[in-house]
C-alpha cells in the first residue's frame, strides 16, 4: 500500500505535524515542506506495490520515503525494478539513511522540495546501503548521493 500524503487538508496535516514531533522529529521538516509548500509526499513500505500509479499521481515537486528499514531490511529487489528506476530518474537528490535518522538527512531532502526539485529518502540498514546506492547510481551517476551510515568503531 502506498501513502499519498500530498492531498491532505491543513487540520489533518497539523495534526499529523504534531503526532510526529513527538514520534519521529526528523521527520517534521518533510510534514513542514508538505504543509506549507505543497509539495507531493509518498511513504512506499516494503512489499509495496502499484507504485507506478503513486508516482503518477503524485504532486510536484515531491518528496518519496522509501520505508525498508523494519525487522530487516529487504534491500531494492522487493521492489518492482522498473518503477524504482522510473522514480530514480525523476529526482533531484537522495538521502540513503542507513543509520540512526540525521535530522539533517531529512532537512536537505526537504530544502530541495521546497526549492522545486524531487526528493528521495531512502530509510533502510547497513545490510542494504549499497545495494541501494549502486541502484541510484546505476540509474543516474551523477545524483547527489548524501549517505548516512552508521559509524564504524576504531579498532
Amino acid at each position: 500500500m502506498l501513502n499519498d500524503y500530498s492531498r491532505l487538508s491543513g487540520a489533518m496535516l497539523e495534526r499529523m505535524e504534531t503526532s510526529v514531533a513527538e514520534k519521529a522529529p526528523h521527520l517534521l521538516p518533510v510534514v513542514q515542506v508538505v504543509r506549507d509548500c505543497g509539495v507531493g509526499f509518498l511513504v512506499i513500505p516494503q512489499r509495496a506495490t502499484g507504485l507506478d500509479r503513486g508516482i503518477d499521481i503524485l504532486a510536484r515537486p515531491f518528496i518519496v520515503l522509501i520505508g525498508d528499514d523494519m525487522d530487516s531490511a529487504l534491500g531494492p529487489n522487493q521492489y518492482d525494478r522498473a518503477a524504482l528506476k522510473r522514480l530514480i530518474g525523476q529526482i533531484d537528490g537522495v538521502a540513503i539513511v542507513s543509520c540512526e535518522p540525521p535530522p539533517e538527512a531529512y532537512s536537505s531532502i526537504a530544502l530541495l522540495a521546497a526549492a522545486g526539485h524531487n526528493g528521495l529518502i531512502i530509510e533502510t540498514r547497513p545490510e542494504q546501503e549499497i545495494a541501494w546506492t549502486h541502484l541510484v547510481q546505476s540509474v543516474r551517476a551523477d545524483m547527489p548521493i548524501l549517505l548516512c551510515s552508521v559509524k564504524v568503531q576504531r579498532q
